[in-house]
């Protein structure tokens, strides 16, 4: 199975560091859907629900805002202004 690395941060926090099988987050443009072998892109974040799978298959969410979404040879890094996990 095919997976990017993902890192995820704040100004104050690191909070994911492994590889996904997909990235769903919402940017000032609508929600993009980050797959394996995505082009190279960036985006500003907006302010709605990010949504991870995990290597394993586990789907995570979260609420971001603000910030930039950046991709390029299959590593996404989400650096957002606000992230905090939903329970």
């Amino acid at each position: 199975m095919a997976v990017i690395h993902l890192t995820i941060v704040t100004p104050e926090n690191k909070y994911f560091e492994e590889d996904a099988q997909k990235v769903i987050v919402r940017t000032t443009g609508g929600d993009v859907c980050i797959l394996p072998n995505h082009i190279d892109y960036a985006a500003a974040i907006g302010d709605g629900e990010a949504r991870i799978t995990t290597a394993s298959g586990e789907v995570k969410k979260a609420r971001a805002q603000g910030g930039i979404l950046h991709v390029a040879n299959n590593d996404v890094q989400v650096i957002a202004n606000y992230f905090e996990w939903k329970e």
